[in-house]
């Protein structure tokens, strides 16, 4: 990891701000969310290239024109801060005492240079293994994650989880951002999401994407509910 989140990271020109704990940290092996990984900082930074380019909003909101979005598994919050800085609203989302108090301290570390973007950011507690009733958090224009299935055991709920985000009002374009480690939990997830009736409209090389920003290991998902 080449950045330190002290200022030396920035989204549209504001600094992105994050409190992350170092590798040999204690903490960051019981709560991997407590580091920021390769993923999450190429989904920022696509992020910041994509939403430029994409359709703002329409349907009713209080800001007409900018994007509602959900992550998952948000860790440090890299790519839903990165969503709020440019002027859309985030809702982060993750589970454990340890991580909602690290993701809130950053969404505080940020809320100046979110508010000054005309974005807004707030965090809630998701179990992908008991997802709560879908109706009361409304619309999502998207829904993004970075490195959540890097483990075989977690392809399967994170599945479940965008499904659920997917079933509600919106219309729930998925973005995930995903370090390849090996081929056959690659193989693995691309065959469990059309299983699970999401369609993959492309996957993109973030080095073509977004150049420097872009890792040679990490591709970017682009997915909807199929039908």
């Amino acid at each position: 990891m080449i950045y330190r989140f002290d200022g030396d990271y920035a989204i549209d020109g504001r600094p992105l701000l994050l409190a992350v704990d170092p590798v040999d940290s204690q903490r960051s092996f019981l709560a991997t969310g407590l580091r920021v990984w390769d993923g999450g900082i190429v989904l920022a930074k696509y992020l910041e290239h994509y939403v430029r380019r994409a359709p703002r909003a329409t349907g009713p909101g209080p800001t007409p024109g900018r994007l509602r979005g959900l992550e998952l598994g948000c860790g440090t919050g890299v790519g839903g801060l990165a969503l709020a800085l440019l002027g859309h609203e985030a809702v982060l989302s993750d589970i454990g005492d340890l991580q909602a108090a690290a993701t809130q301290s950053n969404i505080d570390r940020n809320r100046a240079q979110i508010a000054a973007a005309g974005g807004e950011a707030t965090y809630m507690t998701l179990d992908w293994r008991g997802l709560p009733a879908r109706a009361p958090l409304g619309a999502f224009d998207l829904v993004v994650a970075a490195d959540v299935v890097w483990h075989e055991s977690l392809v399967e709920p994170f599945l479940q989880a965008v499904s659920w985000a997917c079933s509600g009002p919106g219309s729930s374009e998925v973005i995930l951002s995903h370090k390849v480690r090996d081929e056959e939990s690659v193989q693995l997830w691309e065959r469990l999401t059309a299983e699970a009736g999401l369609r993959i409209e492309r996957k993109v090389r973030t080095e073509e994407a977004v150049g420097e920003d872009g890792h040679p290991d990490v591709v970017v998902y682009h997915l909807r509910k199929a039908g």
